[in-house]
């Protein structure tokens, strides 16, 4: 009697949740997908990924950097280096780039391209803050 009452519960759950759980196994066959068809790729073409991410979190992670060491004059080599250390932690297959060299230059190349930027956002915000305070 327990088994059947195990059945029928079971079937009950079942029955009452069809939609969820057949959301819950397209979502999972979905990222299998991505997962096995990134697993195939050839590691250069996961190098160029990870610089495509890079290129457009590079804002984000000089920003840090500022806020990290805001109150330290002239820590700009301090800061590139938590950048680049960052850079590597978030993406390990630069790590199997054979010129580790040109690949620091290039990072270097995109601090450089987005620090205008951030300046100009910094600028722009105490522009702000002066004009509120007056």
């Amino acid at each position: 009697m327990d088994i059947l009452n195990g059945i029928k519960n079971f079937l009950s759950l079942i029955n009452d949740n069809w939609t969820t759980i057949l959301v819950i196994i397209g979502l999972a066959l979905a990222l299998w997908k991505k997962i096995e068809s990134y697993s195939k790729l050839s590691t250069n073409k996961k190098i160029e990924i990870a610089k495509k991410q890079i290129s457009e979190n590079i804002l984000k992670l000089i920003t840090q950097a500022e806020k990290d060491y805001a109150e330290w004059e002239k820590a700009g080599s301090i800061k590139r280096s938590e950048v680049i250390s960052e850079i590597y932690k978030e993406y390990p297959i630069l790590a199997k780039v054979v010129n580790q060299e040109e690949l620091v230059k290039w990072i270097d190349e995109q601090i450089d391209n987005a620090l205008p930027t951030l300046r100009d956002i910094i600028k722009q915000n105490e522009k702000d803050i002066s004009d509120t305070g007056k």
